[in-house]
Parts: C-alpha cells; sequence; structure tokens
C-alpha cells in the first residue's frame, strides 16, 4: 500500500471481457473505459486511512452514466479532496476533446465536501481560480455538480435546494430509437407506403426550433419500419436535446419541441439517436411539453447542465438528474411578461 498513487492514466474504451469484470466489477457499469479501471486500481494501491490519490483525467467520470458505479466506489472508499478542471485544455495539450480534470482523492476520507476550482493555461502562464465547493449528493451514483466559475457557487448552491426532477414533472429521457447504419437498406429518400419521416438532430435548430429536415450527408428523409411494431417508431409528441455539444459552444442545451402536427400529419416517426427525447409518461404531466420546451431553451437550464455534465455528450440520465424547481412555481414564472429573468429568479440568479 502506499501513501501517493499519482498519474495520467491512458483513456478509451477497452474491451469488456470475463477477466476485467472479475478484477475490476465493484466499478464498472457499461463499457469499460481505461482511466476508469486506472482509478480503480489508485484506489486499491492507496493506503487505507489516508492514502492519496492525484489523478489527471477526463472530467467526464463526474457525470457519465457509464461511471456511476465508479463514482460509488470513491463516495464509498476515497472521496475527493479537491477537482480542478482545465479550462483552456487546447493550450496545455495537443489535440485534447475531452474536458480535463486534476483530482486528488483520500482514502477513508468522511467530509462530503471537496475544494473546486478552475485552472487556466494560456501562454505559458498558470491561473488558479477557485470555483466553490463540490458537496457529494446522498445518492452515490448521481452525477457530482461543481461550480464552473466563482460566480456558480452560490447557483450551485441553489441548485441543491430545488425540489423536483424531470420524473416529478412526469416525464422520461430516452434516446432515439433509431442507429441508421445498421438499417441502410431500409433508408430511403422518397417517400412510400409505410414509410415514416426520420428525424436527425439538424431539426433542432441552434435558436431552438423544430423544421423536419434531412440535409446532412446520409441523411436520408424516409424510414421504413419493420412492421406495426417496429421499435423505432415514435408516436407521441416530446421535446427533443441534442445528444452532442461542447463547452465552447454558445449553449450546451439545445432543444426544441417536436409538434403534435407532426404527429398527427404522418402518424407515426422515427427519432435518429443522436437526439434525446424527453417524453411524457403520463396522461397530463404537471408540466406541459410546451412548458418544458420552454424551460429547456432558457439560459438558466443551460447553466444547470453546464454544472453536471463534464463531456461532449449530453446524456438522458443527466437530463434526468437536473435540478428543477416545482411544477408550480415553473409554470408561474413562465406565464410573466420576462420568463427568462423569472426562471433565473427561482435559480437565486438575475
Amino acid at each position: 500500500m502506499h501513501d501517493l498513487v499519482m498519474g495520467n492514466p491512458p483513456f478509451g474504451k477497452v474491451k469488456d471481457t470475463p477477466e476485467t469484470r472479475a478484477r475490476f466489477g465493484r466499478s464498472l457499469h457499461g463499457h469499460p473505459n481505461l482511466y476508469g479501471l486506472f482509478t480503480d486500481l489508485a484506489v486499491h494501491l492507496a493506503k487505507p486511512g489516508g492514502g492519496i490519490v492525484a489523478y489527471l483525467t477526463p472530467a467526464s467520470f463526474l457525470a457519465g452514466h457509464y461511471f456511476k458505479a465508479l463514482r460509488r466506489l470513491l463516495h464509498e472508499y476515497a472521496a475527493p479532496v479537491s477537482i480542478d478542471l482545465l479550462e483552456s485544455r487546447k493550450d496545455a495539450f495537443a489535440d485534447v476533446l475531452q474536458e480535463v480534470a486534476l483530482s486528488t482523492f483520500r482514502r477513508g476520507r468522511a467530509e462530503r465536501s471537496a475544494t473546486c476550482a478552475v485552472v487556466l493555461a494560456e501562454r505559458g502562464v498558470l491561473t488558479v481560480q477557485p470555483t466553490g465547493a463540490l458537496i457529494l449528493p446522498d445518492d452515490p451514483e448521481a452525477p457530482w455538480t461543481l461550480p464552473r466559475s466563482a460566480a456558480d457557487a452560490a447557483f450551485v448552491q441553489r441548485m441543491r435546494e430545488m425540489p423536483a426532477r424531470l420524473a416529478d414533472w412526469g416525464y422520461a429521457v430516452s434516446t432515439g430509437p433509431l442507429v441508421w447504419n445498421r438499417h441502410k437498406p431500409r433508408l430511403h429518400s422518397k417517400p412510400g407506403e409505410n414509410r415514416v419521416p426520420i428525424v436527425w438532430a439538424e431539426a433542432v435548430t441552434q435558436d431552438g426550433r423544430f423544421i423536419l429536415k434531412a440535409t446532412k450527408r446520409n441523411h436520408a428523409p424516409w424510414f421504413e419500419p419493420s412492421g406495426p411494431h417496429d421499435p423505432n417508431i415514435v408516436t407521441r409528441p416530446c421535446v427533443l436535446v441534442q445528444r452532442t455539444t461542447a463547452k465552447e459552444q454558445g449553449r450546451r442545451l439545445i432543444s426544441a419541441e417536436m409538434p403534435a402536427e407532426v404527429i398527427a400529419q404522418h402518424g407515426r416517426i422515427t427519432v435518429e439517436n443522436h437526439l434525446n427525447m424527453v417524453l411524457p409518461m403520463v396522461a397530463k404531466p404537471k408540466v406541459p411539453v410546451s412548458a418544458v420546451a420552454a424551460f429547456l431553451s432558457t439560459m438558466t437550464a443551460d447553466r444547470v447542465l453546464r454544472c453536471i455534465n463534464a463531456s461532449v455528450a449530453v446524456s438522458a440520465s443527466e437530463l434526468e438528474a437536473m435540478p428543477l424547481p416545482a411544477a408550480g412555481d415553473l409554470l408561474a414564472a413562465l406565464a410573466t411578461p420576462d420568463p427568462e429573468k423569472a426562471v433565473a429568479r427561482l435559480y437565486g440568479a438575475e
């Protein structure tokens, strides 16, 4: 056992084998990632009762669904002491696409808070800007919510006090069912008997509109289902959210309501899997679909997601974990002359 385990482990998906499961099963959920395995190994090697783990890794473990077992492991055996996010990753590392975290953990640590900072590495100068604290959630597998700037500290505290999640409003999130490259023979450029429209990611515009279109290469506009019970078919109105955005974009949360008229016109559609679907799970949800779309289009909602998300993927689990106001408070805010400001005030922001 060691007083200090430190490193910059490799990252990327690796083959899931019985041997990997036997050795690292406690920290695995879904496909193994190398840096998750190395983090589990570091926890094992660090001395119980005070051993330190100091790692430079992608930040995706903070919120990704595939890392929920790793978060549980860290929660139980090696709680975080500090987590610093590298803001200007391209100035520090060549060709890095993922957000980078500099994290320290201590074996046997009882405290459930960790200091957070943003690290700027520009023109040979290193600047560390404290941003506040991470408070580990009660659910050991839940995403870790971090302030991304000093101005986010009070905002994140207010997020922790929010009483609702999408499930409380009557919604669940699932990925668009159509993986197009598995069904190439069933994609068509022209309408035909039993064919249904395909909703691609470009149908959700940057400014929050829904436009049924298929303009990119390989994006055929029509899909031929295998039958009336084809699992790729969607028959309910929902809110669509793009699954891949970058923190450098003006908005991470790019969404739009898929109008009921689209379903009414075509009867059935399919949604490609680069979109998330926020679907009502009850006949009369507490918040109408249009109001969910209006909330997700606010800058406040985008800010909430940024404090949860730590990768280019906007996952269904992260959307479901977003701290939300009570349904009545949201509807009252959206009914005001300036709903953007009213929603911000619910989170203690202006």
